[in-house]
């Protein structure tokens, strides 16, 4: 058996609005994982994940500082899948084939969809 499977994902977050960053933690949380690092701009996400330290990261495509996609770049070459989260009509524009992502996901992201956005990006690790 797959010991990461068997225990809590550490997830990172990257989202600048303080009460939907604190609601995904939560969301996450509640889905047993564990949020390693909860960045308010690019910047801070990528200081905060470090290889071994963090699974998988879960960032807005929208940020100040540096934008998701710059972070995304830096984070892939660690080594670190990167799931995008955006409702921005921008985002529509993104094909994840080219782009640093594992997966883009659409805001509002309900339970349901971060739960299978976990296990697919996990799964092809």
């Amino acid at each position: 058996m797959d010991k990461r499977r068997s225990s809590p994902i550490r997830i990172a977050v990257a989202e600048d609005d303080p009460a939907v960053r604190r609601t995904f933690v939560l969301l996450l949380e509640a889905l047993g994982h564990v949020v390693v690092c909860a960045a308010a701009d690019g910047e801070a996400l990528v200081d905060g994940c470090a290889p071994g330290e963090v699974d998988l990261v879960f960032t807005d495509f929208h940020l100040p500082v540096m934008d998701g996609l710059a972070a995304a770049e830096l984070i892939a070459d660690r080594g670190i899948p990167v799931v995008l989260v955006s409702g921005h009509p921008d985002a529509r524009e993104i094909v994840v084939d080219y782009e640093p992502v594992a997966m883009l996901i659409r805001t509002p992201v309900t339970v349901d969809e971060a739960q299978a956005a976990i296990a697919q990006v996990m799964c092809g690790r």
